[in-house]
């Protein structure tokens, strides 16, 4: 199943922003730096499990060499799974890249 890397991986990175963004004023008035981690991680692991869900389906139906079907059904599935496996690996870069500033620049500063 390589389709929930392909529709709900971007939407994940999308709503990890969001939600992340909507919990800064919570989290820093009662001053749980926590939770402000917590959000990409949760969703990261979302996303790298849609990826990796992917990533199995395309290993899966790697076409043999020199071997193609007569409908292109494998060929087709095939494309699906690696173009799914590479936006799932996109979106989690993507998560991360908005998680590593919170490392290092505190977001709760007055």
């Amino acid at each position: 199943m390589s389709w929930p890397a392909l529709i709900l991986a971007p939407l994940l990175a999308l709503a990890e922003q969001a939600v992340a963004y909507a919990l800064t004023t919570p989290g820093c008035a009662h001053q749980h730096d926590v939770l402000l981690h917590l959000v990409p991680l949760v969703f990261l692991l979302a996303t790298l499990v849609a990826t990796a869900m992917a990533w199995t389906e395309a290993r899966r139906g790697a076409p043999a060499a020199g071997h193609a079907d007569a409908d292109g059904r494998g060929t087709n599935a095939y494309f699906i799974a690696c173009a799914s496996t590479g936006v799932g690996v996109l979106s989690s870069v993507a998560i991360l890249a908005m998680w590593v500033p919170l490392w290092w620049l505190p977001p709760c500063v007055s």
